[in-house]
Order: C-alpha cells, then structure tokens, then sequence
C-alpha cells in the first residue's frame, strides 16, 4: 500500500461516526463583481473615485479601466517645464533628484487579463508612452529607474509586482524596483560620498493584504475578497553608518514600511536611507511637506528618491507653484515686501494689501511668491482670492492630505503662466479653514529665488570608465 493513501486511510478510519456524517462542501469561486461595479456613478463619492471603473479578471485580480489600462503616461509641455524646475531648484541644493515610477498594473499583469478585457486594452501603445516618457523625463537630466527589462519578464511563482486586489506593489515589487533604483545610480559619483554601511533583507513571516481595489469593489457590491498572503521582508544594519544618512525617499503609500521598498534601497544602495513617506499623503503633497520641512531646509540630502505612481499632479499649475514655493522655504530666507498678522472672522479677511502706507510695489506674478502659516497646525485646507491691479482675480484653493502635517503652512508661487506673470498684484483674501470660527493667520510676500538651468550634479560613469 502506498504510505500516504495508508496514512490517508487511517485517518479516515479514527474519524468518530458524527463527523463523518456532517455534510461535505465544495469550494467554489465567489466574489464576482455586481453589475453596480461597472456604472460610472457608483464611483461618484470622493473615497471611490480613483478606482474607476472596476473589473474582475482572471483569479480574482481586479483592475481599474481607468488608471491599470491607461495609455497615456506623458505631460504636457508646461508639465515637462515644471518637473524641470523642480529638478533644477534641487539641484542648486546640492540633491540629486531620481524617480521612480513603475509602470501600470495592466502593463505588467496582463497575463490575468481575460480575451473582453484585453480587446479593450492597448497594451502596445501603453508600452510605448510608458518607455517614451522615461526617457523624455532622462532627457530633462533626471535620473530614471528603468523598468524595461521589468516589462514582459516572467515573474517568480507565487511573486506577483502588484497584488491582486490592490494597487500597491507587493514586497517583491518593493525589491525589485530597489534593484533598479541601483543599477540606475552605479557609477555614478554620488554614491562615493554618501557613507557606507552593509544592509541585509531577511524574510519575516507573511504579509496578508486585503486589498483597496478589493474595498472598493466590497463598499460598491457588499461581498469581500480573501486576503491575499506574501512574503513578508524586514533589512537589518549591520555595523554603524560613517555618517548620517544622506538618502531620502518619499512616496505614495507603497513606499510604507509594510513594502520595506526603504529597506531594500538600503541593502541595494548600501547605505542608509530616510524615508519621509506618509501613508494616504501621496506622492505630492508628501513631497511639499517634506520640502517645507526643518529634515529638509537644514539638511538636505545629497539623492533624493521620489517614488510615484504617476506624474498627473505635475500637471497641476497649483502643485508646482506650491513644490517650488516649499524648496526655497516659502519667505523664511527672504525679506518679505508685504506681510501681516491677521485674525479672521467669517467671510473674507485682507490679508494682503499693496498700497498701504502710500507705497505700492511693481510686484509682478511672475517674480514673487506667499508664504502663509495659521497659528492651528492642523489647518489642511486654505482657501484665497488674489485680486490685480486691473481687477482681475484668481481663486486660489488648496488642500493636503489629513495624514500629513501641514504645521499649518501654505507656500506658494503667484501665478506666472500666460499674461498672468505681468499682472501686477494688488491684494489677497483670506477665509477661516472650514468649521472654524476664528483664528489667527500670518502672511508673507517676497521675490521668489532665481532658479537656473543646472547641469547633471554628477554624470554617471560606466563599468568600463
């Protein structure tokens, strides 16, 4: 007799009589989406927007038709402009700016996509405007991760990039884009100053991830989705750092400590790596926090890792008057021109006024920036109408992320695109933040640092060189 049917039978012979009489189930698949999950309107509320439209795929993955199945990844020229800015600004610090921005779930996962789904789904052109605005971001003299080689590969059984039901990268998604992030540095002479220290990754036990696509589908369709287990990696010093740590990473959620994507840039980078992510901050209003930051204005780091999952906040004028504000630290390092300590009531408050004492100023939008800070840290919401000299107006509101600390402090640039950057300014009203009665605000307006074209800090060098 085989041993294992041996085993087998005598098991089943020492199961007591009541047991074998209770009735015998059959494990099927559950979970499919309601046909809600396919209507645009069930995704209307503010926590269901970013998963549009919902479908189920092959093994229960869920992809969202409107961010997995993209196509378009590029910006548009001003986009380009403003990333540009921002690279050159850094680089004026002394950082060296990389990205890292893996392509889509639908890109890489498109083996569990069903015939229906990927009739819909231009892979080939998705591919192309991926690699293509990698490399025009290159060519704006940033350092880039590169995940062709990552694009069509097999991955290991049972290591998935992404999760089934989320859209955060699983742990080996973490690893392997560290990897990368590496290989893109090698070479290059930043990493000679930066202090040595040996990392390593050990695993630690299982992750289980229940996921936000899968949240999502449960909150439109009331069903739930098992949780989906990985393994789980933790990195270990060893020895101590020649130093502090000049690497700093910030990220969207998937730069969290559950992913150890820090963890594995440490071991990869061999040295020591901050990482200044909040979880549900997203990458850019993580990014304005930490720029306004003290762990930023008086140490800056020599590389900064800028995780994304894609690039659309650069195309908000707003998102990079206010990044660009934040890197030269708002108003602290300048004179400010005009400034005021007000207390606000209901309605519309003054804040600013050029033209008071008989004085008014050529402040032009191109030139000048605001720098204005409530007395409440926990204010995450201001709302201003700047008014010119020739009465127009422009409304200008601005909100972070609850789980990131504002300090309660707002930066940002005048408006300088179009013929606005000619308009000379005249005043700016300032409302309480909603559901406060009153309090206190202080405002700020200085000529905005020059930034120029910088060339690469440090010029990568081959094996060979």
């Amino acid at each position: 007799m085989n041993t294992l049917h041996g085993f087998a039978a005598l098991c089943l012979l020492s199961v007591p009589a009541w047991a074998q009489a209770l009735p015998q189930y059959t494990a099927e698949a559950c979970c499919q989406l309601c046909p809600q999950a396919a209507q645009a309107t069930f995704y209307e509320p503010p926590e269901l927007k970013n998963y549009a439209t919902l479908v189920e795929a092959k093994e229960q993955w869920l992809f969202r038709t409107r961010s997995d199945f993209r196509t378009d990844f590029g910006l548009d020229e001003s986009g380009y402009r403003a990333l540009k800015r921002l690279r050159d600004g850094l680089a004026q610090r002394g950082v060296e700016l990389v990205l890292v921005m893996p392509p889509s779930r639908g890109l890489l996962h498109a083996d569990r996509l069903t015939p229906m789904e990927l009739a819909s789904f231009d892979q080939a052109s998705a591919r192309q405007n991926y690699l293509q605005t990698l490399d025009r971001v290159r060519d704006l003299g940033i350092q880039v991760a590169d995940f062709s080689d990552v694009l069509g590969a097999p991955q290991p059984a049972g290591q998935p990039f992404y999760f089934k039901g989320d859209h955060n990268w699983t742990p080996y998604g973490a690893d392997r884009s560290a990897q990368l992030v590496a290989q893109t540095l090698k070479g290059n002479d930043v990493l000679k100053g930066l202090p040595h220290q040996t990392f390593t990754s050990q695993t630690a036990g299982l992750l289980g991830r229940s996921g936000t696509l899968q949240k999502a589908a449960a909150q439109i369709c009331g069903n739930g989705y098992a949780a989906q287990y990985v393994t789980r990696y933790q990195t270990r010093a060893e020895g101590t750092a020649k130093g502090p740590a000049k690497v700093a990473l910030i990220g969207t959620s998937a730069s969290g400590e559950v992913f150890n994507f820090a963890g594995f840039l440490e071991q990869y980078l061999q040295t020591p790596v901050r990482n200044f992510s909040v979880p549900g901050g997203g990458y850019d209003d993580s990014l304005i926090a930490y720029l306004l930051g003290d762990d930023f204005q008086k140490d800056p780091p020599a590389v900064l890792v800028w995780e994304t999952d894609n690039l659309d906040s650069l195309a908000k004028s707003s998102f990079s008057r206010q990044t660009m504000a934040a890197l030269s630290d708002g108003c602290e390092n300048q004179t400010p021109l005009l400034r005021s300590q007000t207390t606000l009531h209901g309605g519309r408050n003054q804040v600013l006024f050029n033209g008071g004492g008989g004085n008014v100023y050529p402040i032009k939008g191109s030139r000048y920036q605001v720098d204005l800070k409530f007395d409440d840290p926990d204010v995450h919401i201001m709302n201003a109408t700047l008014t010119y000299m020739n009465g127009r107006q422009e409304n200008i509101s601005l909100s972070r992320s609850p789980t990131v600390n504002t300090q309660g402090r707002f930066a940002f640039e005048l408006r300088g695109d179009g013929d606005w950057g000619d308009q000379t300014f005249l005043s700016m009203d300032v409302q309480p933040p909603p559901g406060m009665n009153a309090t206190s605000v202080s405002t700020r307006l200085c000529v905005k640092p020059a930034i120029t074209a910088a060339p690469s800090l440090r010029t990568a060098q081959t094996e060979d060189n």
